[in-house]
């Protein structure tokens, strides 16, 4: 289609050359020229992303229903839905460990309809323990904002005589061999901190794998296993109540939910840092401008006070941070993942 500058130009050379002999005939050139331009002007339509969005936007979720990544989802969804007059609806693509979902949203249109809400699990481990993904995890996707961060904490039996993380430790390297932990599966963030847990102590320890972390807390509650790695939220009662012991909490800083419980950082490992975290990405090749307007809207979301309360609420971290910061984030956690796995020689195909 003809844009409004081209048509432009090439009327105008017409008007400037019209005849002047005849007075009466000129301005009415001019008048057909003019009334010309206007239509074209009026006609010509505006870039697909000044009417962003024009249509229902989907924000695929490559987990199952219910969960912390679930919630968090809708919540940030129904907000943005709200400030954009267009409704944000949430679709559960599960399996392959997030990949099938990721795969969706790679192979949609660079059109900003389709948002994927990446984890540390599919934007960062998947990159390595998959050979065989059907797209590339960094080429094939562009930030648009972190939104929360869910702190992992490490909790033990009540059979475990250690009360804080320097006793812990003692006793794990007083029983080399004899311990174990749980996790919600291979390749997990959860089973990589058990995995740097054990680097950076120098202990040792068998991995049991679950088929999620409730039957994983259950078996822990039991005696069956000596500690574990979970997403803080499902063990905030437990903790309360007794019923396991926290060592410590894995981010930078305490946790709101449960201050006197300390950082693995303050207690005596100062690297050790991580969360399961949440963030937005589009297809790469999203026009700049439609990107931009998704950056601005998915922080607008997190920290409407309603949402952040709520993010909270879960044990959860409210982050809202620019596309640009995450894109750095994102960066360093690729690199800083990488060692582990790689020597783990993990590979989930």
């Amino acid at each position: 289609m003809t844009d409004r500058s081209s048509l432009s130009a090439s009327l105008l050379p017409a008007v400037q050359h019209m005849p002047v002999h005849r007075g009466h005939r000129l301005r009415r050139a001019r008048a057909f020229w003019t009334a010309a331009l206007l239509a074209a002007s009026l006609a010509s339509p505006l870039p697909a992303q000044a009417q962003f969005p024009e249509k229902p936007l989907r924000m695929v979720v490559p987990f199952a229903p219910g969960g912390p990544t679930d919630i968090i989802a809708r919540l940030v969804a129904a907000r943005m839905g709200e400030s954009m007059g267009r409704a944000v609806v949430v679709e559960n693509r599960t399996g392959a460990g997030g990949t099938i979902g990721a795969a969706e949203v790679a192979r949609s249109p660079a059109d900003g309809y389709t948002l994927m809400f990446h984890n540390v699990s599919t934007a960062v481990v998947a990159h390595y323990v998959y050979r065989k993904l059907p797209y590339d995890t960094v080429r094939d996707f562009t930030p648009i904002s972190r939104l929360a961060d869910i702190p992992n904490v490490l909790i033990v039996n009540r059979d475990v005589p250690a009360k804080n993380l320097k006793e812990f430790i003692a006793f794990a390297r007083a029983n080399p061999g004899k311990l174990n932990y749980g996790s919600s599966g291979i390749g997990t963030i959860l089973h990589l901190s058990g995995e740097l847990f054990k680097q950076l102590t120098n202990t040792d320890a068998t991995h049991i794998t679950y088929k999620g972390s409730a039957p994983a807390t259950a078996e822990l509650m039991a005696g069956a296993l000596t500690y574990l790695f979970d997403n803080l939220p499902g063990q905030i009662e437990g903790i309360r109540a007794g019923s396991v012991r926290a060592i410590g909490v894995t981010t930078a800083t305490r946790v709101p939910v449960l201050p006197d419980v300390p950082t693995l950082s303050e207690a005596g490992l100062p690297t050790f840092r991580n969360a399961s975290w949440f963030a937005l990405y589009v297809r790469s090749g999203t026009p700049a401008e439609i990107a931009r307007r998704l950056e601005a809207e998915s922080i607008r979301a997190v920290n409407d006070p309603t949402v952040t309360q709520r993010i909270r609420d879960l044990g959860a971290i409210p982050i809202a941070s620019s596309a640009d910061d995450l894109g750095r984030f994102w960066r360093a956690e690729l690199e800083s993942w990488r060692p582990l796995i790689e020597r783990l020689n993990l590979n989930l195909d």
